[in-house]
């Protein structure tokens, strides 16, 4: 190796490993390739229009769920609410989208009613089965028995309206603020 190379081999390391150093981990599922989360076109639980692409600039949690459920539904939605309130005032530019896996029984009213008991920010998102079932098909979510078996992954789009990660229903609030605060700070 010629010397000029031997002296910036040392200096090269030092570089890489502050930026290893550096370089804040994600706790969720990175989702590589990095890709334009599926477009959401719908009506919310309000009779409001609901577009994913008008949250760019924000950071957005989607979760695929049903308002009957008695055990992933609603822990996930506590562990996003708390995860949120550890936010502070990062929690504004943060939202949280359930998509209804139940379109029969997910009436505008009764996801409002659900989605309040953990955050009234927290929206909900009613439709059709012709509508929903696009939804799903787009982000690779299986809905069986009536939409009472769904997938159960959250999944996280950052400001630029990528799709980025997916987070576990077990996963513990500390950790999906950990996530949230590192895709805040991102430019």
């Amino acid at each position: 190796m010629r010397p000029i190379f031997k002296a910036f081999v040392p200096v090269l390391m030092m570089f890489l490993v502050s930026c290893s150093v550096m370089s804040p981990s994600f706790k969720g599922e990175v989702v590589q390739p990095i890709a334009a989360a599926p477009e959401i076109n719908m009506i919310d639980y309000n009779g409001q229009n609901f577009q994913l692409r008008n949250l760019r600039g924000d950071v957005v949690l989607v979760f695929f769920g049903f308002t009957n459920c008695v055990d992933e539904c609603p822990l996930t939605m506590a562990h996003l609410k708390l995860a949120l309130e550890s936010l502070g005032e990062g929690a504004g530019k943060v939202h949280v989208v359930m998509v209804s896996t139940d379109p029969v029984r997910d009436t505008p009213q009764a996801l409002h009613d659900f989605m309040n008991k953990f955050n009234s920010a927290f929206l909900g998102i009613p439709g059709s089965i012709d509508g929903l079932t696009k939804i799903w098909n787009d982000y690779g979510v299986t809905v069986l028995n009536g939409g009472e078996t769904h997938s159960s992954f959250t999944y996280v789009v950052d400001k630029k309206g990528n799709l980025r990660l997916h987070l576990d229903p077990d996963m513990e609030p500390q950790d999906i603020a950990s996530d949230l605060k590192i895709l805040l700070s991102e430019e």
